[in-house]
């Protein structure tokens, strides 16, 4: 069973990964745009399904809506794979929440920083954060500046947490 505390921590880690994170860095657009990878993406970064929401709009709120269901499907993930997810700090779940959001749960369930956390060592989970600010662009791993940003945001609030 779990405690009203994790619910609480559970819930506060998902608005703050909605409100502080992923929305900041996504950016708002509402309708199907190409990022900075080719990916077709609308609302808050959102790439379901985008193929099919060509020529629809979105106004904000549906996007934030959206943003925050999407959001606890990569918490409800994260503690899938990482046992006592849910008793973590909310700022530790913020940011795993949003790099999950970003990179997709079966990144984070392989990374070394899931690792980390299901060894109980939350400090050095939180250090692997920035390794993970690069995409294939063409074929080739490239670096992105925003997505290094993202990173080191993640990261502050994750060793806040710690």
């Amino acid at each position: 069973m779990v405690s009203k505390r994790a619910k609480a921590g559970v819930a506060a880690g998902i608005a703050m990964a909605v409100t502080t994170l992923a929305a900041p860095a996504e950016g708002y657009y509402g309708y199907v745009y190409k990022d900075p990878i080719g990916v077709l993406t609308y609302c808050y970064g959102e790439t379901e399904n985008a193929k099919d929401m060509k020529g629809k709009t979105f106004s904000q709120q549906e996007c934030l809506d959206l943003l925050r269901k999407r959001m606890a499907h990569y918490q409800q993930g994260n503690a899938a794979c990482v046992k006592g997810y849910d008793d973590l700090s909310p700022y530790v779940q913020m940011a795993f929440n949003d790099f999950s959001y970003n990179l997709g749960n079966g990144a984070f369930c392989a990374s070394s920083a899931a690792a980390y956390l299901r060894a109980g060592n939350v400090r050095a989970a939180c250090g692997r954060i920035t390794l993970y600010n690069k995409a294939l662009k063409n074929g080739v791993l490239v670096e992105l500046p925003r997505l290094t940003k993202r990173r080191a945001l993640e990261q502050m609030y994750c060793l806040k947490g710690a």
